[in-house]
């Protein structure tokens, strides 16, 4: 069934998608493993590959089964009852007092960046294996999402932009490249780029941050339409939380891609409940600074950015993380009325839990309490885990869920979305769990991973340093612990006080909406901002050569 007043979304109240692979390799991931990630990719596909099918309430399917095989189908009635037995057991249940949407398409799984690129979308598959596993799908309302809509997209980014988008592929790219309107955005060239850039930082080169691939532009419209469709689940009141995992790319700006992000749905997102909410706070604990939400932002004073992430120097040769934006002194654009309503929390390398619990919980409560959002969007980026393949810190799965629940305690509409995460069985433990804290089953999984259930175990527990099949494995401590407690307490003492500015502020105490015309006008001089300040031109340098980032491939 589907709800009428929602046509981006089809609800099923059973599983979302079934297990049984298409017969077949997948069309592109199928002949490209990474070597260095060759055993989660095994794991995760199998013989490459990704199909799967939609059942019912009752556990029929609701089409045709792909393969006529009656042995594999019992194989999968079993699978479902163990399932069934595991929720019995495990008390799995829908949360009393609030609704949960979760929203996905797995067509998003079948998708390879390239062969040596850190993004690896079939993390998704193994979260939707562990989410399925635990049979969290009973605890929560599930979608297929569809792709988003051109005219949706240009709510923000550049029109260009979105066309290119819409139409390139590797097939495509060098003949769109000749076209005028597409040439023009084109970069300029630097003697030390080690990349070829096309218009909006788009290449087909090797070592492309963000790359033109197969099926690229499903894809990106995909993952933007599951999280315009959670959005539009609590806008109208459908849900109090609304997950999509495959959303949160929070780099993207308005007429370029960057860090692996090529549109912003995070910003899409806001923009929509800004239609609803009087004010949003956005939250991110990727450990890549959330740059793209708050440039969008950075005169808005109906929207507080709020990251948490890692700043300075990579490592000893002076390259510094990506994208080197998010300095404590970076409040917003200064002389606005956006000024203070940005707030940025600089973490060194190799943070802890009790530590990184410290800063979270300190500043999120005085944010939340200055502030008085009406809603608040988290994104959950999973490369701020211990062993992450860019991350720098030692945080691990529980400490990671913990800013979730935090952040759920305060009962306020609220969506949640993905982000970064490189090493990808451990980017599904958090995702999975955070899913679980959502529905207020956190405390109820098993610790040990069903794997006797999971199509693709191995993922989880063949080869050293898989966490033998833990849902919360410890992860040794890779990283130096650059940080001292007593820098920390100055960022809480530094943070505190840029808040006592948002506290006075007419917006805060604002209840109504204001008129439309009033917030277009606001976005627009922010348009005029970006194309021509000082602010934007800052930026292009600090990312001019973004393959360059100086992190681990």
């Amino acid at each position: 069934m589907s709800y009428s007043n929602n046509p981006r979304a089809d609800l099923h109240n059973g599983i979302v998608q079934q297990w049984t692979p298409r017969p077949g390799p997948s069309p592109r991931s199928g002949s490209h493993t990474p070597a260095d990630d060759e055993d989660d990719y095994a794991a995760a596909h199998g013989d490459g590959a990704n199909g799967y099918h939609s059942v019912d309430a009752e556990g029929a399917p609701a089409s045709p089964p792909i393969t006529e095989d009656d042995e594999r189908w019992w194989r999968d009635q079993e699978r479902n009852e163990a399932i069934m037995r595991g929720v019995e057991e495990m008390q799995i249940t829908r949360p009393r007092g609030h609704k949960v949407s979760f929203h996905y398409n797995s067509q998003v799984e079948d998708m390879h960046f390239g062969k040596t690129h850190p993004m690896k979308p079939w993390r998704l598959t193994l979260t939707k294996h562990l989410v399925l596993g635990y049979g969290l799908q009973y605890s929560m309302d599930t979608y297929q999402a569809v792709a988003a809509g051109k005219d949706q997209v240009r709510a923000f980014h550049d029109s260009d932009y979105v066309d290119f988008l819409s139409e390139v592929s590797p097939q495509t790219f060098e003949q769109l490249c000749q076209i005028e309107r597409f040439a023009k955005h084109a970069p300029p060239k630097h003697e030390h780029d080690s990349v070829d850039l096309g218009p909006f930082n788009l290449s087909t080169s090797p070592g492309a941050d963000c790359p033109v691939f197969d099926g690229m532009s499903t894809y990106l419209f995909l993952y933007t339409g599951a999280t315009l469709a959670a959005t539009h689940q609590l806008t109208t009141q459908n849900s109090d939380i609304a997950i999509n995992w495959s959303g949160g790319l929070h780099h993207a700006h308005k007429s370029e891609a960057s860090g692996f992000c090529y549109i912003n749905d995070i910003v899409l997102a806001i923009l929509d409940m800004l239609r609803v909410y009087a004010r949003v706070l956005y939250i991110d604990i990727d450990v890549h600074h959330g740059d793209g939400v708050e440039e969008a932002f950075q005169r808005q004073p109906r929207v507080m950015t709020l990251s948490y992430h890692r700043y300075g120097p990579y490592d000893d040769t002076g390259h510094k993380f990506f994208p080197g934006t998010g300095d404590l002194t970076d409040v917003g654009l200064r002389g606005t009325v956006g000024e203070h309503f940005a707030l940025n929390v600089p973490i060194p390398s190799g943070i802890d839990d009790r530590q990184y619990k410290y800063l979270f919980e300190s500043t999120t409560s005085r944010a939340i309490e200055a502030f008085n959002p009406s809603a608040i969007v988290l994104q959950c980026g999973a490369d701020s885990l211990g062993g992450d393949r860019l991350g720098q810190f030692n945080m691990n799965i529980k400490a990671h869920g913990e800013c979730v629940a935090f952040v759920k305690r305060f009962r306020l509409p609220l969506l949640i979305l993905g982000g970064g995460g490189y090493t990808a069985r451990n980017v599904a433990r958090a995702w999975c769990y955070e899913t679980a804290i959502a529905t207020d089953n956190g405390a109820n999984l098993d610790p040990m991973i069903p794997v006797d259930i999971l199509p693709r175990p191995e993922a989880f527990t063949k080869f050293r340093g898989h966490g033998d099949g833990k849902l919360f494995p410890n992860f040794a401590r890779t990283h130096p612990n650059d940080c001292k407690d007593a820098d920390l307490e100055s960022v809480v003492k530094f943070l505190e006080g840029e808040l006592k500015y948002v506290r006075n502020s007419p917006w805060v105490k604002m209840d109504q909406l204001p008129r439309m015309s009033a917030m277009e006008a606001m976005m627009q001089d922010e348009d005029e901002v970006l194309k021509d300040g000082k602010a934007e031109r800052e930026r292009r340098w600090k990312e001019r050569d973004p393959a360059g980032r100086g992190e681990l491939r």
